[in-house]
């Protein structure tokens, strides 16, 4: 389908290149909220400039005209992508597959536009509650999962990208907001296969992708009906009224440190 072949080339492009990502969430008195992520890739698009269009500089092209660039909108459900790939889902592991299941309710927007410099792909939904919203699976996997071999087909057996390794917990009383990250250690026999892979391709492709993760950044957005007296991360950056807080890590914090994403907000 063609938004499986969308996610694939995202999955590509994200892989390898520098990118962002923000985490955005928005919680109302009732205790019900929008989350989503977002990850912009403009940056990439900006570098890699008319190579990534297609275009060339050779003789052979003067006094053509130029061609326009590709342009993508596309906004589909993730329950339309689990039923396309069920099969493949059926593949996963019983934890993988739960975690899938949870994305149901999400929705997935991208748009592309190559004239522009333009790379962006979000996730969102809506929940009810912030129990609805625990142990979600993280943007860049669910783009994995949802292209089995895509990673193998394009980069090889280990595409640089590491496997799930953190569980998240949220709780709101209106009176404190927890965000609860704690880091899942790999089983022996995932180990045995990365101290493997390390001998070739895969170590190449591992301290590629540390060198990307060092340029990219992982950024946090919560927005609360009520203003924060504080929070326990001391770098955090407050709106005009306090009820919007954002903070920044390094994207390898994300991948590799993940339980340094906790922290807890008081509020007024």
């Amino acid at each position: 389908m063609k938004f499986i072949k969308l996610l694939s080339a995202l999955l590509f492009v994200f892989s390898f290149t520098s990118c962002s990502i923000t985490e955005k969430m928005i919680i109302s008195d009732n205790g019900s909220g929008k989350f989503s992520y977002e990850i912009d890739g403009s940056k990439m698009m900006s570098m890699m400039g008319s190579a990534f269009k297609g275009e060339s500089n050779d003789d052979a092209n003067k006094g053509k005209e130029v061609k326009k660039g590709k342009v993508v909108d596309s906004t589909f459900t993730f329950k339309e992508l689990l039923a396309s790939k069920k099969d493949s889902i059926a593949k996963l592991s019983p934890e993988e597959q739960a975690k899938m299941k949870k994305m149901e309710n999400f929705s997935l927007h991208m748009l592309m536009d190559e004239d522009k410099g333009i790379m962006n792909y979000s996730m969102f939904t809506d929940f009810k509650s912030i129990q609805d919203i625990q142990d979600l699976m993280s943007p860049l996997q669910s783009m994995k999962s949802l292209t089995p071999g895509a990673g193998a087909n394009m980069m090889g057996a280990n595409s640089g990208l590491p496997k799930e390794n953190s569980s998240t917990k949220f709780f709101y009383d209106g009176k404190t907001f927890k965000k609860m990250v704690s880091k899942i250690e790999a089983k022996k026999e995932e180990i045995k296969v990365d101290a493997v892979s390390e001998d070739d391709l895969g170590g190449k492709l591992k301290e590629s992708m540390s060198m990307v993760f060092e340029q990219s950044n992982f950024k946090v957005v919560y927005q609360f009906p009520k203003a924060v007296k504080k929070i326990s991360v001391e770098k955090a950056l407050y709106s005009e009224d306090r009820k919007t807080i954002t903070i920044e890590y390094p994207l390898k914090d994300y991948m590799e440190n993940p339980d340094k994403l906790s922290f807890e907000v008081e509020f007024q």
